[in-house]
C-alpha cells in the first residue's frame, strides 16, 4: 500500500523540476554520529524511541562546523543571527527525527545485513584508510574518541546499511515513462528567438507628479502601516578571547616544567587485547594464556574484535588518552611484554597485553604544549578581564569607558535599531533580551558581560529609547510620494505598453512609438531562466505562425515594463549524452520526490514528541 502510494504521488513530473542529488549520504550522514552518544536526555521521541540531546548537540555542532568551512566569509555574515540558527537547528532536528523513521521503517520490513557485509563496509571505508590500506590504529582512535566498542560502532554501520538499502529499494520501485522524458526535455530546453522594447520605469518616475492632499489621503487610508517599533541606541563593548590572549606569553622553562609533571601523557606504548562478550569467556582464555598459550593466537580464535583478531589482537601504538579510563588503568600497571586479568570495558571484558613502549622526546612535542599552555593561559586570560570589566561597569554606571579601558578596548555605538534589524554584533537572543527587556532597556545603566559565544561576550548600555508609535505624516512624506509616484509610472508604462502589443498584433503595419525601440534579437531557453518574470511571459506566448510575430508584455526583474516581440520557437535537439545527462537529472529528482513522500507519509502515522523546552533554550 505504501509503496503504491509513492509511485501514484511522483507521476506528475512536470511540476517537480528541481535538480536534486539522493545518495547514500542522505542515509548515512548522520547516522553513525548520532548513534555514538547515549543519553537518557531527549531532544525528542518519536514513536517512543529517543534522539537525545548530546545526539542533537553533536549533530548541529557538526553542521555548524561544515557550513563554515564550506561558506567561509558569507557564513560569517549570518552565522550568529538568530534566524540563522533557528533554521539550522529545526533542520538537524527534522534530520534526525527523519533518520529515526527510516531506522523503524526498515525493522518493519525486517531488512537485514550479513556480518561480512559490515566488515567489507568498514575496512573499505575511506575513515580508515593509510594509502590505500586499511589501517587499524586510525579505527582504533575513532572508537576512542568516541568512547565506543568495536562491537558498537558495527551495529551503527549495519543500520547505516540497512537504510541505504531502503533506499535503493526505493529508487529501483521507479521508473520513467520515455515519451513523457522526450516531452520535457523538449519543453525544458526549447529556443525562443525574440526582441525587447524596454520602457524605463526611472525615466517615467521622473515624470510623475504627487499633489500634497494625495499624500495626506493616502495616510490617512494606510495609518496602520506607518507604525513605528520601539527603537533603540546602544554603546557596546565586544570582548573577544582574542583582546584576552595578545599578551600571553609562553616560556621554554614552562614549557619544559610541563613536560616534566606529566611525562606520562607522553609515553607511547604498542598494545594488543584479546575481546570476549562475557567475563566467563574472558577468564577462560586469561586461563589459556596462564598455562602459557599464544596471546597472538588466542586473539585469533577467539577476540570478537575481528579486525584486530587478524592480526593477533594488535592494537598498534596509542597514546595517553586514545583509549578508555578502564583500559588504560589496566595497561598503566603492565610493564611490555605482561598482560591483564579480564577488564570490563563497554559491556565488554578485554585481556590487554603491553607489546612495546617509547617516551616521546620533548622536541616532538614542545609545539603541542605550547599550544596547551597558550590555550590554558588565554583561557584565564579572559575570563580575568571579564571579571575587571564587570566590576568597573558596576562601579561607573554613568558610562562603559572604565570598563574598556581595563581590557584596552574600544566603546562601540549604534544607530538607532528595533527588534526586526538589529546590528548583527548584537543579534543573539541574551543580549537583545537585556536591550529590550531588562533593567538597563531604559537607560542609565551599564549590563553585566554578556556570553554570545565560546569566550566572547559583550556588555552594553542604552543610550537612548523610543517608545513605539506612528510616524507622523511629516516623517512618512517622502515615502509616500516615493510610492504614489512609483505606482502611477507602473500605471502609465502597463497602459502605453498593452497598447503597443495590441496595435501590433491586430494591425499589419503597425509601428512603434518613436521614443521606443526593440533591442536585437536574442535566443531564450527555458532552462537558463535569464530573468524569472520576463521567463515565465516568453514561453507563455503562443507560438507565431509561420514567418510571423505575436507580442505580449510584461515586466522585467528590474521593475521596467517590456513589449515582447516573438518570431520563432524551435525545439532544441540534444545530443544522446545531454539526453541521457537530462534523463539522469530527472531520475535523481524522482528519487528524491519518493524520498520525501515515504519521509512525510511516516510522518503522518508516527507519534513524534519534541523537547519544547530543551529546543526554546538552545534557542535563546
Amino acid at each position: 500500500m505504501l509503496m503504491e502510494k509513492l509511485s501514484n504521488a511522483s507521476n506528475s513530473l512536470v511540476s517537480k523540476i528541481i535538480f536534486g542529488l539522493i545518495g547514500v549520504s542522505f542515509v548515512l550522514s548522520g547516522v553513525a554520529g548520532y548513534m555514538f552518544v547515549r543519553t537518557d536526555t531527549s531532544a525528542a521521541k518519536v514513536n517512543g524511541e529517543e534522539i537525545s540531546q548530546q545526539v542533537f548537540l553533536q549533530q548541529y555542532n557538526n553542521e555548524y562546523q561544515r557550513l563554515s568551512e564550506e561558506l567561509g566569509a558569507q557564513f560569517a555574515a549570518v552565522a550568529d543571527s538568530p534566524e540563522f540558527t533557528n533554521q539550522l537547528r529545526n533542520e538537524v532536528l527534522n534530520r534526525l527525527i527523519n533518520q529515526e523513521l527510516l531506522r523503524q521503517y526498515t525493522k518493519e520490513l525486517k531488512l537485514g545485513i550479513s556480518d561480512k557485509r559490515v566488515e567489507l563496509a568498514i575496512v573499505s571505508s575511506p575513515m580508515f584508510q593509510n594509502e590505500g590500506k586499511f589501517d587499524n590504529k586510525i579505527y582504533q582512535q575513532m572508537l576512542t574518541a568516541n568512547g565506543i566498542s568495536a562491537d558498537t560502532y558495527a551495529t551503527y554501520v549495519r543500520e547505516g546499511l540497512v537504510l541505504e538499502q531502503l533506499q535503493r529499494g526505493i529508487a529501483n520501485s521507479d521508473f520513467q515513462v520515455p515519451t513523457q522524458l522526450d516531452e520535457l526535455a523538449k519543453n525544458f530546453f526549447q529556443r525562443r528567438d525574440v526582441r525587447l522594447a524596454t520602457l524605463s520605469l526611472n525615466e517615467e518616475l521622473q515624470k510623475q507628479t504627487v499633489t500634497t492632499q494625495e499624500i495626506e489621503q493616502y495616510y490617512q487610508d494606510n495609518k496602520s502601516n506607518f507604525a513605528v517599533p520601539e527603537m533603540v541606541k546602544v554603546q557596546y563593548i565586544d570582548l573577544t578571547r582574542a583582546a584576552a590572549e595578545k599578551n600571553v606569553k609562553v616560556s621554554d622553562v614552562e614549557i619544559a616544567q610541563y613536560y616534566q609533571d606529566n611525562k606520562a601523557q607522553y609515553m607511547t606504548q604498542r598494545l594488543a587485547h584479546i575481546q570476549l562478550a562475557t567475563e566467563q569467556e574472558a577468564q577462560s582464555v586469561y586461563a589459556n594464556l596462564q598455562k602459557g598459550e599464544d596471546f597472538a593466537a588466542l586473539a585469533k580464535l577467539y577476540s570478537t574484535d575481528t579486525l584486530s583478531a587478524q592480526n593477533g589482537g594488535d592494537l598498534d601504538w596509542v597514546v595517553a588518552g586514545m583509549m578508555p579510563p578502564a583500559f588504560e588503568s589496566a595497561v598503566n600497571l603492565l610493564n611490555i611484554g605482561e598482560y591483564s586479568q579480564p577488564v570490563k570495558v563497554d559491556d565488554a571484558y578485554h585481556i590487554i597485553k603491553v607489546l612495546d613502549m617509547k617516551s616521546r622526546d620533548l622536541s616532538d612535542v614542545k609545539e603541542e604544549i605550547a599550544t596547551k599552555l597558550r590555550n590554558d593561559l588565554a583561557t584565564s586570560a579572559f575570563y580575568a578581564l571579564e571579571k575587571q570589566m564587570n566590576e568597573k561597569a558596576f562601579e561607573h554606571p554613568q558610562s562603559l569607558d572604565e570598563a574598556a579601558k581595563v581590557a584596552g578596548l574600544e566603546v562601540k555605538e549604534t544607530g538607532y535599531f528595533s527588534r526586526q534589524d538589529l546590528p548583527a554584533e548584537l543579534n543573539y537572543g541574551n543580549v537583545v533580551a537585556a536591550i529590550f527587556n531588562s533593567d538597563i532597556s531604559q537607560g542609565g545603566v551599564n549590563s553585566e558581560a554578556i556570553n554570545i559565544g565560546d569566550q566572547h561576550s559583550v556588555l552594553v548600555r542604552v543610550v537612548e529609547h523610543k517608545p513605539e508609535g506612528i510616524r507622523s505624516l511629516e516623517e512618512a512624506k517622502t515615502d509616500i510620494e516615493n510610492y504614489l509616484k512609483r505606482q502611477k509610472a507602473e500605471t502609465a508604462l502597463l497602459d502605453t505598453a498593452n497598447k503597443i502589443a495590441v496595435e501590433m498584433n491586430t494591425a499589419a503595419n503597425a509601428k512603434l512609438p518613436e521614443n521606443i525601440q526593440f533591442s536585437a534579437k536574442e535566443t531564450w531557453v527555458y532552462a537558463e531562466n535569464k530573468d524569472p518574470a520576463l521567463n515565465n511571459v516568453i514561453f507563455s506566448m503562443q507560438k507565431p505562425e509561420q514567418g510571423k510575430t505575436t507580442f505580449s508584455v510584461a515586466k522585467n526583474m528590474n521593475g521596467d515594463v517590456v513589449v515582447v516581440e516573438l518570431s520563432k520557437v524551435e525545439d532544441n535537439q540534444l545530443t544522446s549524452e545531454q539526453q541521457q545527462a537530462f534523463e539522469m537529472q530527472m531520475m535523481r529528482m524522482e528519487q528524491l520526490g519518493l524520498s520525501n513522500t515515504l519521509i512525510n507519509a511516516l510522518r503522518e502515522k508516527a507519534n513524534i514528541e519534541i523537547n519544547t523546552k530543551f529546543i526554546n533554550e538552545e534557542q535563546e
